[in-house]
């Protein structure tokens, strides 16, 4: 059961959706960001390890909550209510400001693996997209086994993109050009959500 949930269409929508949350500007990337330019990729890899456990951690316990909301919720509600939380999310990404150029990073070591953890295990945006996402909108989970394995990918997913970020920030001519790009990042961000609370709400009407 696990591996077709792996290889499904499900896993590949819920994926797509994933990264236009993940690539979107903010503090987790402005923290990778920073410390890369400062100090090399090198200086990264404990707060990534940390920014991978945070996220599998936050995908298990919102996983678990969901399966059993989701039980005592229609199919047609569930799905309203979600693609109204994603309309939201959507509105809410496109304004997002630049995040301030000095939030560097202050700790070193085990702290930068703490730091990464609590960055990513309280980041809002993650854990409404996990919600709307696990409760059946997009990628149904039934049991224990597919929450360790959507857990995994997700934080798989994130170790690679912010690690790759931290490659590319590195150098601080490209960081400074991101920067500048923010406004229209989040904008076309926002407008692929939009879209998607838009199918979903549709989606409602049609079954049933």
């Amino acid at each position: 059961m696990s591996s077709s949930l792996l290889l499904s269409t499900a896993m590949l929508q819920f994926l797509a959706a994933y990264t236009v949350i993940t690539i979107t500007p903010g503090p987790i990337g402005l923290a990778t960001g920073s410390l890369a330019s400062l100090h090399g990729f090198g200086r990264t890899i404990p707060l990534l390890a940390g920014i991978g456990a945070g996220t599998a951690v936050l995908a298990v316990l919102v996983a678990f909550g969901a399966v059993h909301l989701a039980a005592s919720l229609s199919m047609p509600t569930v799905k309203i209510a979600g693609a109204a939380v994603l309309g939201w999310m959507a509105l809410r990404i496109a304004r997002t400001a630049p995040p301030a150029t000095d939030e560097t990073p202050h700790k070193r070591q085990a702290g930068l693996f703490a730091g990464g953890f609590l960055i990513s295990f309280l980041s809002p945006e993650a854990a409404t997209f996990f919600a709307v996402a696990f409760m059946g909108l997009m990628l149904p989970i039934q049991n224990p086994s597919e929450m360790l394995l959507v857990a995994a990918v997700v934080a798989i997913f994130d170790i690679g993109w912010y690690g790759f970020l931290a490659i590319v920030l590195s150098r601080p001519a490209v960081r400074a050009a991101a920067m500048r790009r923010h406004r229209v990042i989040c904008r076309v961000a926002g407008a692929v959500l939009a879209i998607l609370a838009v199918v979903t709400a549709l989606s409602a009407f049609q079954s049933t």
